[in-house]
């Protein structure tokens, strides 16, 4: 009698390891991808489900600010703006910037082609995203606000060049 509890007991005990194996399996979940990756250098995406003009929008942003961090001090702050508006597209679409505190400082030098660089970046980047579709909504939105008051911006800084016979 002894021997069939005793037996009873085991076979219980191994249904209910397997059964709690099994559930445990079915329960793993499998981790949420967040829609953009974390930058893995700047501006770039390597999210597979990021449209191409996404992605392509990301990389000429972070392009035009590179650009424009090489463009001198002779437009009237308004590069700086533009920079900092650039940081705000680049946070909208998921791709958060580190501070750098020489980012807004360009040296002693002003380069007019490197202004002129970054403006056809943004241009690029504002065309980018208009093509990548709604699926991205709010985001797409936010960066093309931003990148239109960039724009706006650094056509003010030249303007401010130009009246101060520095362009």
């Amino acid at each position: 009698m002894l021997h069939k509890n005793f037996t009873a007991m085991l076979l219980a005990l191994a249904t209910s390891v397997c059964a709690c194996g099994a559930l445990a399996a079915a329960q793993t979940s499998i981790p949420r991808q967040p829609a953009l990756s974390r930058q893995t250098t700047m501006g770039q995406a390597v999210q597979k489900d990021v449209p191409a003009e996404f992605r392509s929008g990301i990389a000429a942003l972070a392009s035009a600010k590179s650009s424009l961090e090489k463009a001198g001090d002779r437009w009237g702050g308004h590069r700086v703006k533009a920079i900092h508006l650039i940081d705000e597209a680049l946070n909208a679409v998921g791709q958060p910037q580190a501070h750098n505190p020489n980012e807004m400082k360009s040296g002693p030098q002003d380069e007019p082609a490197a202004l002129e660089s970054g403006i056809s970046s943004l241009n690029t980047a504002k065309s980018d995203f208009e093509r990548s579709g709604n699926q991205w909504g709010g985001r797409r939105e936010k960066a093309l606000a931003h990148i239109n008051q960039a724009l706006s911006e650094l056509q003010i800084g030249i303007e401010y060049a130009k009246s101060h016979h520095t362009y």
